[in-house]
């Protein structure tokens, strides 16, 4: 299997999934752009994963919900690697709150990333992948796209919006050359899911209860799904949303919200 491109952008890059994905596309001997609102972090990493691998890896800032940022990381992402046929949209963000307690703020943030993010960075990127004949969009998804839980209104609706946007866009660029796919992960080990305690304690078990192959995903899981729809073994594909999750989808999703009050998460 061989991802058919010489260039990548991985937005939310720095780390967890979105670092794994650049890892493993790296790995492939694709030069990747690490477009991340963390430039610090985005820098570090670029400069571990590039003493690692013979591909390039670069860090770009970039706020993927800023219409300007993103235009200027794509212009950035050419300038350093010229060729671009791959845009990896991972960037996400959300923090559980309840429908009726839920600020206005943190509801269209969370939509702006998740949501606008990979509408703007396809937009901009589309452009390059009809000058070069082509090229591949992978759009990480959520489970919760199709399996709700309390606390995540936002988030649920903003992956539900990607799956389609998704199809959508799958569907006009096809006769371009460009196909258009998403992943679903489920519970996945992350800095980010480590440091809320999403996976510890109750709730880690719930996970791991409703997961049937019994265990929490890694990002390489996810990454080895990502190339594959990247590339030539996964040519005839397109529009799809794989959930890659160990099954949990079979199973759905648990209340996050009533497991972490029962563990006293919510306590003052």
């Amino acid at each position: 299997m061989q991802v058919v491109s010489d260039g990548a952008i991985v937005t939310g890059g720095a780390q967890g999934i979105g670092r794994g994905i650049a890892e493993e596309l790296l790995e492939q001997g694709t030069s990747v752009v690490l477009a991340d609102i963390n430039e610090e972090s985005a820098e570090n990493t670029a400069m571990e994963l590039s003493d690692r691998f013979e591909a390039e890896a670069i860090a770009i800032h970039c706020d993927v919900a800023d219409q300007g940022s993103v235009r200027s990381m794509v212009s950035g992402a050419t300038d350093h690697l010229g060729e671009i046929g791959i845009l990896v949209n991972n960037a996400g963000a959300a923090e559980l709150a309840r429908t009726w307690e839920m600020a206005e703020e943190e509801w269209r943030r969370t939509i702006d990333v998740c949501l606008n993010g990979p509408f703007l960075c396809t937009k901009a990127v589309l452009p390059h992948l009809f000058d070069n004949d082509g090229g591949g969009i992978v759009n990480v998804s959520s489970l919760n796209y199709v399996a709700a839980t309390d606390g995540l209104a936002h988030y649920s609706a903003a992956k539900a919006g990607v799956s389609q946007f998704t199809e959508v866009v799958a569907a006009e660029v096809g006769r371009y050359g460009v196909r258009v796919n998403a992943v679903a992960p489920g519970s996945t080990r992350t800095p980010m899911t480590e440091e809320n305690g999403l996976l510890k304690g109750d709730i880690g078990e719930e996970f791991l209860n409703r997961t049937p192959l019994g265990r929490i995903g890694e990002p390489e899981d996810i990454a080895k799904v990502v190339a594959f729809l990247l590339s030539d073994y996964g040519r005839w594909v397109t529009g799809e949303t794989i959930c890659v999750d160990g099954g949990q989808h079979i199973r759905g999703l648990h209340s996050y919200w009533d497991v972490l009050d029962e563990m006293g998460a919510f306590d003052e």
